[in-house]
């Protein structure tokens, strides 16, 4: 999950449980209860009053005993939920006498505390509380919808977007069916070309298979909406009756309308010259590859190519240049400064998708959207894995560097903000190759061999002895180079950390795969861009071009033309990046979605090294019932595997490239 930041996100959940909990009230079945409270109860939470609702159903509560007495009481914790009384709706279920609650009681309880435990971003929990999902009754949707929320919390998009298929024909209100239309949407669009084919196991009709084939449809047809609404047709003879029909696809059909219009002349803002200039080559080269591989039925704007200078007074100049000679969108400028500059006009003339990223918060223009390779994200994405994985403590062993403290500081916070604990945080030489004084303090060994020598001492005898690392980490958190990370992680093993998990961002890897150079870092599990991770998808073809054209660069500088790529297919859609169906874009540099004062974030995959290469972290289909595991070191699943049906993958529709 490029998840949502968390506090953002707890906001934006607060308003789907606000809705799913308070509309069990016509779950509550009393018989001798007071049932004039209980309607000015609903009357206050109807007007938002959730507070005031849930005193009233305790007053309601109190005239009555038994089941009847539960049920309201129940229907008060819902409501101080509803009104983000976390810690007063706690107090109260556990006042409840759980394990003596039986069928729409006890399922009502479990929906309360799944609820809380979502806002807490405890997706095993969740799971755990709704693990049977009733066949019947009227909390079935509930279970649907705060399942598909702990799925999505966990980066399950397939397990998500099936909960929500299965959760769609609940619905009775257009609306809240058209927005699980557009959460099914988003999750499965989350998922890798090869992901879309591989975990679709059954045959047209089928509804998922559909969403499923629909969202590669439209991958393929992303800037064609009128060539899409061609073959929706056929898509329609596979699936008929497919719920996508009613509302959605109109949907979707005036949303890639909305959108994706390029613009008649784009500008590039790039340092030709000075130390920056082969990077700027490499995202202008990865540009063009883009331009060329638009498909022949879409407009292609005109490209001019702006040297920014070497100072940020030569970027602004520069700006004012191109909207002169007619851009009406710049893509531009990579140095910090020279974003900040332009961050600093009182107007923008013309829309810029700036390639880099600063911190002042203070700097905002509505026409400036931020867009980079910042190794913050990947520190981020790691907290969110680790987290999902279950762990709460960690260690951390970073470089005495500006860089290392900035992807220390990106982890630390997102990780502490999830709940997680940093027991101890190391800084190693970068200078030096031998880090076996560092990594024995942080892992208390030192310790260990003091109480060996006092028990020694204590005893007058000579101990046998084996030192002991700290037992109370999860995982190591590491900030290292390549070079860095092939010395420190048999130095780990070493000193009896080879159990300890290690996670990192894609510093660790070059982007070209090296069995025999990375062979030692086994084990290491890394957050990276699709671009370097995945094969088999539909940018193969690009690849192969920028290897062919720009064999000296293509390794080295493999992902800035990813960044140029993504920078001129995203520039259509940022007006509309967060609407509807473009909450997310699927590019090569990750998912990329619209964050606080126009950052684009990047949503990344993961790997882990397994016989010097990176396998990718990524779920298979399992068992009848369809749900998934994450791969191992080896790739390898337990259960068994559903077969793929033939006809998944071609469906006969025309590459429109």
């Amino acid at each position: 999950m490029n998840r949502l930041p968390t506090i953002l996100y707890k906001l934006l959940t607060v308003t789907l449980l606000a809705a799913l909990l308070i509309g069990c009230s016509s779950g509550v079945r009393t018989g001798t209860s007071d049932s004039r409270l209980q309607k000015q109860a609903q009357a206050l939470e109807d007007s938002g009053n959730y507070q005031g609702a849930a005193q009233l159903y305790l007053q309601a509560a109190a005239k009555t005993t038994g089941n009847d007495q539960q049920a309201l009481q129940l229907q008060a914790a819902a409501s101080l939920i509803g009104g983000e009384d976390y810690t007063g709706a706690t107090r109260l279920l556990d006042e409840l006498p759980a394990a003596q609650l039986g069928g729409e009681l006890r399922q009502h309880y479990a929906i309360n505390r799944a609820a809380i435990a979502i806002i807490d971003q405890r997706p095993v929990q969740v799971l755990s509380l709704l693990d049977e999902v009733p066949a019947s009754g009227p909390f079935v949707a509930d279970y649907r919808r705060l399942r598909a929320e702990a799925y999505l919390q966990e980066s399950r998009f397939f397990l998500s977007a099936r909960e929500r298929v299965l959760l769609d024909p609940l619905l009775t209100d257009q609306q809240q069916q058209l927005q699980n239309e557009f959460a099914i949407w988003e999750s499965l669009n989350r998922l890798t070309d090869t992901e879309l084919q591989t975990l679709r196991t059954t045959s047209p009709p089928d509804p998922l298979s559909g969403w499923m084939e629909l969202v590669e449809l439209t991958r393929l047809y992303l800037q064609q909406p009128d060539a899409l609404a061609d073959v929706i047709p056929h898509w329609q003879q596979r699936y008929p009756s497919h719920p996508a029909s009613k509302a959605f696809i109109p949907e979707l059909l005036e949303s890639m309308r909305a959108a994706g219009q390029a613009p008649e002349r784009l500008a590039l803002l790039l340092p030709l010259n000075g130390k920056l200039s082969d990077a700027a080559s490499a995202i202008r080269d990865g540009v063009f590859a883009a331009w060329y591989d638009t498909p022949a039925a879409s407009s292609r704007p005109s490209i001019q190519v702006y040297d920014s200078g070497v100072t940020a007074e030569d970027t602004v100049t520069a700006y004012q240049q191109a909207v002169t000679d007619g851009a009406q969108f710049i893509i531009g400028p990579l140095r910090k400064d020279s974003v900040h500059a332009l961050a600093s006009l009182a107007q923008l003339a013309a829309p810029v998708l700036a390639l880099n990223q600063i911190e002042d918060t203070a700097l905002f223009n509505t026409a400036l959207y931020q867009f980079g390779l910042a190794p913050e994200d990947e520190a981020r994405e790691v907290a969110r894995l680790a987290w999902r994985e279950g762990f709460t403590r960690t260690i951390a062993l970073l470089p005495n560097t500006d860089w290392g403290e900035r992807v220390y500081a990106a982890f630390a916070t997102e990780w502490q903000l999830l709940g997680g604990e940093i027991l101890e945080a190391e800084r190693y030489d970068n200078t030096r190759t031998d880090h076996g004084k560092i990594i024995s303090s942080v892992l208390n060994l030192e310790d260990s061999k003091a109480r060996k020598q006092q028990l020694s001492r204590h005893l007058g005898t000579k101990l046998e002895f084996e030192p002991r690392r700290r037992q109370d980490v999860d995982f190591v958190f590491l900030v290292a180079s390549s070079r860095q990370a092939r010395l420190i992680r048999p130095q780990l093993r070493f000193y009896r950390a080879s159990s300890l998990p290690v996670y990192t961002t894609s510093r660790v890897y070059s982007g070209m795969p090296d069995a025999g150079k990375d062979a030692d870092m086994n084990g290491i599990i890394f957050c990276d861009m699709p671009w370097t991770l995945e094969s088999g998808g539909s940018s193969d073809h690009l690849q192969q071009t920028i290897n062919a054209s720009w064999p000296g660069n293509a390794s080295r500088y493999r992902r800035l033309y990813a960044l140029g790529i993504d920078a001129y297919r995203l520039a259509p859609y940022l007006g509309e990046l967060g609407n509807n169906m473009f909450g997310a874009y699927h590019g090569v540099t990750g998912n990329l979605s619209l964050g606080a004062r126009g950052h684009i974030n990047r949503s990344l995959r993961c790997a882990k090294f397994s016989r010097g290469l990176p396998v990718l972290l990524e779920p298979t289909v399992t068992g009848e019932t369809g749900e998934t595991g994450e791969t191992g070191e080896t790739g390898e699943t337990g259960g068994d595997s559903t077969s793929l049906p033939a006809e998944s993958t071609p469906y006969g529709y025309t590459n429109p490239r």
